[in-house]
């Protein structure tokens, strides 16, 4: 542990402040780790409209958690530092405006056109022109950006965000509008487009296609476990020039996070992420309960806390919802495993009983002799039989759709399946366990309210 001589509580909490902003997504991290050609290529397209007046469209494509936002807010950075806000001339005259949307807050062009112009600083009331269709509108909202003495209309720079939900709007008027203006060069417009979606081009309307540049930026995760563990080191490592720190506090604070990271189990859980899927969020995730016990008291960052997020994690949320199941239910559970290692890989619940009541009497003085057991009639074993379907442990065995000319694969329930299956009383549906073998052994060793007798029915 470093020393803490000579350390105020005051670089404890700002460095608190900073990994959080970090962690949280609200401030970014001081490099972009391995992603340097698509920030290029996006700085290019986005800096060519304002420079050279271009009119551009891009995709921007990666999965969830790669840094996307990361790489265009980069993006938006060092285009501001090179070309700044506002033109030499005139403090009042942006040289360019971004304007941004979101395929789950702009629902409708109506919403996006609002925002659109709100986003301009448009004053005017837009609800007469809001009559017309959504082209018109927008034009107008662009002819109002016109300065007084000036033809030519500042460059704009839409980021559109969750792109594949606003293709979904009606006739994709927004998307057909912006790739239009943008391909007469008209308006001197930039268009980024950012999905998680691959197959996002084919939701697109033949017009729409026909006025976008096809231009597709791919984003990728971290390939290597070193630029893994990196994005969780530049994340918590502070700074005592841009996060207002000590000097000895942040050398001491630093040590400390590479002593965490280096340790065997965060190493080892790190690892885990990265084989799994390489999601940077969820990296992240893993050190703000530590991160939240920065104090005057508590300065550095915690082994024992991290390893205890990492035990929540480990811990699924289906074992979580089990360890709550009642004697009955985790039972079935346990008739449901041996019918598994017994060979059958779909049952039904008359099946099932017939398990759970043979290995009982088998017992019953056993039972009987310890009080805290009992064979439950079938009516009770049937609803907390329907419990665990209901809490998705057990699911429908779903069928074929040439088989039932259509199934039902929505519903989790025992109506479930094909319709010769829904003919039929539901005791004789056939399900499946979700959970594995070896799963059902933890749950019951890791009760201590579940009799020997069945503990050592589990084991079998």
């Amino acid at each position: 542990m470093p020393s803490q001589m000579s350390i105020s509580g005051a670089d404890a909490c700002r460095a608190r402040r900073a990994v959080l902003g970090r962690l949280y997504g609200r401030a970014p991290l001081p490099e972009l780790v391995g992603l340097d050609s698509p920030l290029d290529l996006v700085f290019s397209l986005l800096s060519r409209t304002v420079t050279s007046a271009e009119g551009n469209t891009g995709l921007l494509i990666g999965p969830r958690g790669c840094g996307k936002s990361a790489v265009v807010q980069r993006a938006l950075g060092m285009l501001e530092a090179k070309h700044g806000h506002t033109a030499p001339a005139s403090a009042s005259t942006p040289k360019y405006h971004v304007v941004r949307l979101s395929g789950f807050v702009h629902t409708t062009d109506r919403i996006a056109l609002r925002d659109i112009a709100r986003q301009l600083l448009i004053e005017q009331d837009l609800e007469n022109i809001l009559i017309g269709s959504f082209a018109d509108a927008f034009t107008y909202i662009l002819n109002l950006l016109r300065s007084s003495g000036e033809e030519a209309v500042p460059p704009v720079l839409f980021i559109l965000e969750e792109f594949d939900l606003l293709a979904q709007h009606p006739k994709q008027s927004l998307l057909y509008t912006l790739f239009d203006i943008a391909q007469s060069q008209q308006t001197p417009i930039a268009v980024l487009g950012i999905t998680a979606r691959i197959d996002v081009m084919d939701l697109l309307e033949k017009r729409v296609k026909s006025r976008f540049s096809h231009r597709q930026i791919y984003v990728q995760c971290p390939q290597k476990k070193h630029d893994f563990v990196e994005i969780a080191r530049l994340a918590l490592h502070v700074d005592s020039a841009s996060d207002g720190v000590a000097e000895g506090f942040a050398q001491q604070f630093n040590t400390q996070v590479d002593e965490v990271l280096a340790a065997e189990s965060v190493a080892r859980y790190m690892e885990q992420i990265f084989d799994f899927g390489k999601d940077a969020r969820q990296l992240l995730n893993l050190f703000v309960a530590a991160a939240c016990q920065l104090s005057a008291q508590v300065q550095f960052l915690q082994l024992a806390c991290v390893e205890a997020s990492i035990a929540r994690d480990v811990a699924s949320a289906k074992m979580q919802v089990l360890s709550s199941v009642s004697l009955l239910e985790l039972s079935l559970i346990i008739s449901m495993k041996s019918l598994v290692q017994g060979g059958s890989s779909k049952y039904n619940f008359e099946m099932v009983y017939n398990e759970y009541k043979t290995f009982m009497s088998r017992h019953l003085l056993v039972a009987s002799a310890g009080g805290a057991m009992k064979v439950y009639k079938k009516p009770v074993a049937l609803k907390a039989f329907e419990t665990l379907v209901e809490l998705e442990i057990v699911r429908p065995v779903a069928t074929s759709v040439a088989a039932d000319g259509g199934g039902s694969y929505g519903r989790n329930d025992l109506l479930a399946g094909s319709a010769q299956a829904a003919r039929a009383p539901k005791e004789y549906r056939m399900v499946q366990l979700m959970i594995e073998p070896g799963q059902v052994v933890e749950l019951v060793l890791d009760r201590v309210d579940v009799p020997a007798v069945i503990r050592r029915w589990a084991q079998q």
